[in-house]
């Protein structure tokens, strides 16, 4: 490194509903690292397939533009029905993961609403009783009767364009049958006022207008230390090994990965 160059840095972002993809491996690396699902072997394609070791649920991230990204599938057991979540290209990452994480790691020990999650939020109904929207208007959750949930994130052109206009930043499915702790894993992903790390000059200006960037930066390498720190952390919490309790805001330990 020169030393007229500075080392790389990244924005904290927020709301992080609106912070753009990110990295995929903070869902992938997990399921792969820590739980073993099993990668499928596809040559020569951009799709990446994980499935978990019984068999009956599966990660499918496929960069089709005109298709949902993210799959996330359960077959279904004798005492479960089959059950679908789909996000968009620019769903976070960050709150994909928030439905792996509870897949992997928590058990529904009671009966949750997913939409009081958003309620105990501050988000309001709109004028249809099964809608519940953001303070900013940016999101909608809507909830059908057989207990279905669509999102729908959007956002205004910048000031610089001629006739701003809604456009639509990311959606997500999650079908009947998807359990409810895994929909409100999500939803508090959404809510969460934790700024995430992203690329300032990589987001789509349509977002980047809309969204609060903090004024101090964080080292890139923070964030590569972060998602394999996570890894290790979820795969202590499958094995049952303690790890030292991680320190808010400090630096993590180098990886030699």
């Amino acid at each position: 490194m020169s030393g007229a160059e500075k080392p790389a840095v990244l924005a904290q972002v927020a709301p992080r509903y609106l912070a753009g993809g990110g990295d995929p491996r903070w869902v992938t690396a997990p399921l792969q690292k820590a739980f073993r699902w099993q990668p499928a072997h596809i040559p020569l394609s951009p799709v990446v397939r994980l499935t978990r070791r019984d068999r009956e649920a599966e990660l499918l991230l496929s960069p089709d533009p005109d298709e949902h990204w993210w799959t996330l599938h359960h077959t279904g057991t004798s005492t479960e029905k089959a059950w679908t979540m789909r996000f968009g290209a620019r769903t976070p990452a960050e709150i994909v993961a928030a439905a792996s994480d509870a897949l992997t790691t928590n058990a529904a020990d009671s009966p949750v609403d997913p939409m009081q999650v958003l309620e105990h939020a501050g988000w309001k109904h709109s004028v249809l009783d099964h809608q519940i929207s953001s303070p900013d208007g940016c999101v909608t959750v809507s909830r059908h009767l057989l207990g279905a949930l669509h999102i729908e994130v959007t956002a205004h052109d910048g000031p610089r364009a001629s006739e701003p206009t809604s456009r639509t930043a990311w959606r997500a499915y999650f079908s009947d049958h998807t359990p409810p702790h895994l929909a409100a894993a999500v939803l508090s992903g959404m809510v969460s006022t934790e700024p995430l790390l992203r690329d300032e000059k990589a987001m789509v200006p349509f977002l980047r207008y809309r969204v609060r960037i903090a004024r101090e930066r964080v080292p890139a390498h923070q964030a590569e230390y972060a998602l394999w720190d996570r890894v290790d952390r979820l795969a202590a919490h499958r094995t049952g090994t303690p790890l030292p309790p991680q320190l808010p805001g400090g630096s993590l330990p180098r990886r030699t990965r």
